[in-house]
């Protein structure tokens, strides 16, 4: 026969597999809801501008003869295509969150690497 401390070990260990097993089905629950709901809202993280109830309105201004040939979507970013006449083309880089304009980047002609 079995001594009572032999007998009481498994126990104890079938509870502590238990018990861990648990815990590993609750952190892949979690980490798998942490997951949905970043993806479900990707922008969560990020603060409101401040001073926005809705919408904004903001002017960005182009050299004189110029024209806005196209806009395109980039990340968060909106990149502004535009061509003055006789100068270089220039691509404006906007944050549609607020109309902020980040920076500019000027493309001269005739100039290479």
């Amino acid at each position: 026969m079995a001594s009572p401390a032999q007998a009481s070990a498994p126990l104890w260990l079938k509870v502590l597999v238990i018990v861990m097993g648990l815990l590993i089905v609750a952190g892949f629950v979690v980490v798998a809801a942490e997951i949905a709901r970043r993806m479900s809202t990707p922008n969560a993280a990020r603060p409101p501008a401040s001073g926005m109830a809705s919408g904004f309105s903001e002017r960005i201004a182009l050299p004189s003869g110029a024209r806005v040939v196209s806009m395109n979507a980039v990340g968060d970013r909106l990149v502004v295509h535009v061509e003055t006449q006789g100068g270089p083309a220039s691509a404006y880089i906007v944050d549609p969150r607020n109309g902020a304009l980040l920076g500019t980047v000027e493309f001269p002609p005739g100039v290479t690497r």
